[in-house]
């Protein structure tokens, strides 16, 4: 598989999980305006799966900076506009996002993740 295929795929990912965020924020969104004990019972699963949606997002934007904008990338061609310190400068952005990001969505001791890792154990 060439790396242009590999990057449309990841780019179809980004969409996919942005479109699970949408619905989780519209999903809370009409939930917060219905009956109590409805929005009690799936509301904080709803706003679990936005967060590790946002997250995922941002981790996987992230990557897709540091891989377009990676100075000796030779693989991809480079716009015209986006001189050496633009592309410097995107790639720090999205090292700095990658280390900014809350790890403690995903891998928080009641996370979904965390729980199915510990039944492998």
């Amino acid at each position: 598989m060439k790396s242009e295929e590999i990057v449309k795929w990841f780019v179809l990912f980004i969409i996919g999980v942005k479109s699970v965020y949408s619905i989780a924020y519209y999903s809370h969104l009409i939930i917060s305006h219905t009956d109590e004990t409805f929005a009690k019972e799936y509301d904080d699963r709803i706003l679990y799966w936005k967060k590790i949606s946002e997250f995922i997002f941002v981790l996987c934007m992230s990557i897709l900076l540091i891989y377009h904008f990676y100075p000796e990338n030779g693989i991809i061609q480079r716009p015209i506009l986006v001189d050496k310190e633009t592309r410097l400068l995107f790639l720090l952005y999205g090292v700095i996002l990658i280390f900014t990001a809350e790890w403690t969505v995903f891998f928080d001791k009641d996370s979904y993740f965390v729980r199915m890792i510990n039944k492998f154990k």
